[in-house]
């Protein structure tokens, strides 16, 4: 069996955040992820051939021709050495259809006619052509796999919310919260007693649980207990109590929604591994945000938070809303 690292984790799980976005099927799913197993192992791949493709953050050194990226697609036809190693340009290529940044030459996966109808192996080879058509069917249960592991939080975009756009639950689904936001009883010493967060694990073994970013943005702090995210509207998503040493991304990263950043952990103050996920938007310039209930003012709790840590701060299942998901589904956080 293949062992992946947090990197090549990373690009499965963008590969199914952005094809899920674009409203490919879970067989689309499994084509592109057979193809980038056999390709590169999932890997973002620089070429030496290609001296400008060095210059862009990768895994690993080819030589094979002209190609480059986790899906080895050609600088002679698929696009230039900036577009072929953005990953997410790479899997958009690879997808193609109506959308695809192609305009259907080289086809993608969805500009070939019938390819729901073919088995994974033949679809992959023949938006791939390679030398080895034979090679993609040995990876489908890996990729069968990966669905199911990293698919079960990741939700496309096209919700019926008042704001576009996709936003990522921060654990795989199945959570369930243990505390919830605003004013409670802190039984653990150091915590605070106004919470201007949820607390979300996965029982019984939450410890070392992928976390995943909510929403895209740049990482702006990362102290011993917080990660925090800022996004382009000026509200911060923070991510708290991943030990610093399990993280994958530090300040100044820039991170896309349903990048892996780090794994739950149990940094004090803490009763227990657990996901803290709170949103200052105290600088948000988003009209619909802006129209969310601040910490300080919200008259649905007992008690309005009144020190300034716990203040404009916003329910994240508010927050979620506005997106139309729910952060909660099937009452996980009841």
């Amino acid at each position: 069996p293949t062992t992946l690292n947090e990197k090549q984790i990373a690009i499965a799980t963008r590969i199914i955040t952005v094809g899920r976005d674009l409203g490919v099927s879970d067989k689309g799913l499994k084509i592109a992820l057979m193809t980038a197993l056999q390709e590169s192992v999932l890997r973002m791949y620089a070429n030496s051939s290609v001296p400008e493709s060095l210059n862009y953050p990768h895994d690993a050194v080819g030589s094979d021709h002209d190609s480059v990226n986790p899906f080895q697609q050609r600088v002679s036809g698929w696009g230039t050495v900036a577009e072929l190693m953005n990953l997410d340009y790479s899997i958009k290529a690879f997808f193609g259809g109506p959308t695809g940044p192609n305009g259907g030459s080289p086809r993608g996966l969805l500009d070939i006619s019938g390819w729901e109808n073919m088995a994974p192996g033949v679809a992959a080879q023949r938006v791939q052509v390679s030398a080895f058509p034979d090679a993609y069917d040995k990876w489908e249960p890996a990729a069968e796999q990966l669905i199911t592991t990293l698919g079960e939080g990741i939700i496309g975009g096209g919700c019926s919310g008042s704001i576009d756009g996709e936003i990522q639950l921060p654990l795989r689904s199945d959570y369930n919260m243990t505390s919830g936001y605003g004013p409670r009883a802190a039984g653990v010493p150091g915590a605070s007693t106004w919470h201007a967060a949820i607390d979300l694990q996965r029982w019984p073994n939450p410890c070392g649980d992928p976390v995943y970013a909510i929403l895209p943005g740049k990482v702006v702090l990362s102290s011993a207990l917080w990660l925090s995210i800022e996004h382009a509207d000026g509200y911060v998503v923070s991510y708290l109590h991943m030990y610093k040493s399990q993280r994958l991304v530090d300040v100044g990263d820039i991170v896309e929604a349903g990048q892996q950043i780090g794994v739950v952990g149990n940094v004090p103050p803490s009763g227990g591994c657990h996901l803290d996920l709170r949103i200052n938007v105290a600088n948000n310039t988003n009209p619909e945000i802006a129209k969310l209930i601040l910490s300080q003012n919200d008259t649905r709790l007992p008690r309005p938070a009144t020190l300034p840590e716990h203040q404009n701060f916003v329910n994240p299942e508010d927050f979620f809303e506005l997106w139309g998901v729910d952060l909660c589904p099937g009452g996980s956080c009841q």
